[in-house]
């Protein structure tokens, strides 16, 4: 049978079910993370709050960008690639073509997408970019070793080709203009990565209660 027993999986493995999210009141979660990100000064404001009370579906919840995790979702936190690099989460979701990984970064919530002078990214916005390419090299020249690590081996016969994604979480929508959408546009299709920002992670989990 093409089923992955969770029960084998690490202990910061952590797998959402359909009755998980029935049980969420995601409106009123979507309510307490908008509080959180409106009174954040930094990225590790949020992500206090998140680990400090579990709530893994909120990272999890971006599976809702993406056409997989209908079958299994799965979050880890602090996801070790080698010695060289952590993501901030790992996402694991299946559909019927497979398992597809997430890798997902957090930025500042109180940025610029774009500087106002050019049609560029800020800083902030330039360093969680970075750091996606460097995973996306770093994949490129160890997917067997990643595919070999304890809880990925178990599903490493069936993912799919395509199965790596990148997703950079930053900034508030009302601080994104038509060029910085235009710019995220290009970045999507150039080089298949996602850029959302916090707004649009609360519209995910205002949503959780129908799944992934």
């Amino acid at each position: 049978m093409d089923e992955l027993q969770t029960s084998k999986l690490p202990s910061n493995f952590y797998v959402y079910e359909m009755a998980d999210y029935r049980s969420l009141d995601c409106k009123r979660e979507a309510k307490e993370l908008l509080d959180i990100i409106n009174s954040s000064k930094k990225e590790s404001d949020l992500q206090s709050y998140i680990k400090s009370n579990q709530k893994w579906f909120i990272p999890l919840s971006i599976l809702k960008a993406y056409d997989f995790g209908h079958h299994f979702s799965c979050v880890v936190p602090e996801y070790q690639l080698g010695a060289e690099y952590r993501l901030d989460y790992l996402l694991i979701g299946k559909n019927s073509l497979g398992y597809q990984f997430v890798f997902v970064e957090f930025e500042d919530v109180n940025v610029d997408y774009r500087l106002k002078t050019a049609n560029s990214e800020t800083d902030k916005v330039r360093k969680g970019l970075n750091q996606i390419r460097d995973w996306k090299r770093w994949i490129d020249q160890n997917k067997g070793y990643f595919l070999g690590a304890d809880g990925i081996k178990e599903i490493a016969y069936n993912v799919a080709p395509w199965g790596f994604r990148y997703c950079l979480v930053v900034g508030r929508r009302d601080r994104m203009d038509d060029m910085s959408n235009q710019l995220r546009g290009e970045l999507q299709r150039d080089f298949g990565v996602t850029t959302m920002s916090y707004d649009r992670l609360v519209d995910y989990v205002g949503l959780l209660h129908n799944g992934i």
